[in-house]
């Protein structure tokens, strides 16, 4: 039976970078050695998308540390590595999306992830909350005729995704919904852009649900920004409830998807607990990728020519 494929390599750490963010992708992967790819492949492709969607000046400003207050926007103190680690981890997002819509008949497997986080809040023309570049928005540009839906379950809005599929001009066919549990990075709403949040465990599954009941069943993908850092407002059991939910819901509904790690730190928790939250993400992954028992399942309907 297919697994989950899993993008990472050890580019996606920053060297002289300690922040938890960043550092357990290192250690999730040592746990799943036999679902690591590397994107090193879409390098290329990577560098030339975060051109297209990122401002220049930005992009300048990770390449080489100048002008130094852009290029710290994100939260960290500028090294090369940070613009090393920027390329591969949105080369491991592109390569996701590649995977999951390549896939013909019942070959291969419908989710797939990248063990990247800090996307969300980076916008067009700088990063902030300890986001460097927006994987999230520049894959959805990336797939130019696709219609696409971002599930942003992280704790907080992704403010700086939508902005820049404003400023992309690509809204009309990428949605998101963010279920957060504050209104942290939030955005002007439209139909196509929601915001909930919930406070509790019984709200927040009750919310969930909602937001997969309207999950369109025509999209080509969903981009999932999985955070664990709703926890502790939200628990650890209700989070790995969400996970199983989400997968299920797209196998169900026959949409590819590809999820990234988003927040998760050791502010409330130890660095193996938060390790272990992370897990329960790709074990659900693993759980649904290749299922076609669900009702609903159409095997060809997203393949595409290679």
């Amino acid at each position: 039976m297919n697994t989950v494929p899993i993008f990472y390599n050890d580019k996606y750490v920053a060297p002289s970078t300690d922040f938890d963010t960043l550092r357990k992708s290192a250690l999730i992967a040592e746990l799943i050695p036999e679902l690591i790819n590397d994107p090193s492949y879409m390098v290329d492709e990577a560098t030339k998308q975060i051109k297209k969607a990122h401002s220049p000046q930005y992009v300048k400003a990770l390449m080489t540390g100048d002008p130094g207050y852009l290029s710290e926007t994100n939260g960290f103190t500028w090294d090369e590595g940070i613009w090393e680690m920027a390329v591969n981890s949105t080369a491991g997002v592109l390569a996701a999306c590649k995977t999951v819509l390549s896939t013909t008949g019942n070959n291969g497997p419908r989710i797939a992830g990248s063990l990247s986080s800090g996307l969300h809040h980076a916008s067009t023309g700088q990063g902030s909350g300890y986001c460097t570049v927006n994987g999230l928005a520049i894959a959805a540009n990336y797939l130019n005729n696709s219609e696409i839906t971002i599930l942003d379950f992280d704790a907080h809005c992704g403010g700086g995704t939508v902005n820049m599929l404003r400023d992309l001009n690509i809204d009309h066919r990428a949605s998101q919904y963010d279920l957060s549990t504050n209104f942290f990075d939030s955005y002007d709403e439209d139909e196509n852009h929601m915001i909930c949040v919930a406070k509790d465990d019984e709200e927040y599954l009750r919310k969930v649900d909602g937001i997969l009941n309207d999950l369109d069943s025509g999209i080509d993908l969903v981009l999932y920004n999985a955070g664990t850092d709703p926890y502790p407002t939200i628990s650890h059991s209700t989070l790995e409830e969400r996970e199983r939910r989400v997968f299920q819901a797209c196998i169900k509904k026959s949409i590819p998807c590809v999820f990234v790690l988003a927040g998760g730190y050791t502010f409330s928790q130890d660095m193996n607990s938060l390790v272990k939250s992370h897990m329960a993400t790709i074990s659900a992954a693993n759980r649904y990728c290749c299922d076609t028992r669900s009702e609903g399942v159409d095997s060809n309907r997203h393949a595409t020519n290679s």
